[in-house]
């Protein structure tokens, strides 16, 4: 992935909600299948995984992470990033529009 994508990707990254953070996580694991494949593709540890997927006291990725999530999945399946992005930006575009 080219140094301008990397940026946009981080760019993006900062405008995802936590629980929609934590939905592109729970999509790589599908794709893969075990944590221990996703995290060697995401370079983020097994236990901060399975601390991102615990029901209590739920800590969420941070931004750099998040890009590393977004970064993976379109390597992936781009389409389905694009889908969750226009998604997002649909349901922002309606929170303003109700201001």
């Amino acid at each position: 992935m080219s140094k301008d994508n990397l940026e946009i990707i981080s760019l993006i990254a900062q405008y995802i909600p936590k629980e929609q953070r934590i939905l592109l996580l729970k999509d790589l694991l599908e794709i893969y299948g075990s944590i221990y494949k996703t995290s060697k593709i995401t370079k983020i540890s097994r236990p901060r995984i399975y601390s991102y997927l615990a029901s209590e006291k739920r800590s969420y990725p941070s931004d750099d992470v998040t890009a590393r999530l977004l970064s993976s999945l379109m390597e992936v399946k781009r389409s389905l990033v694009k889908d969750r992005l226009r998604q997002l930006s649909k349901d922002f575009n309606d929170l303003i529009n109700m201001l």
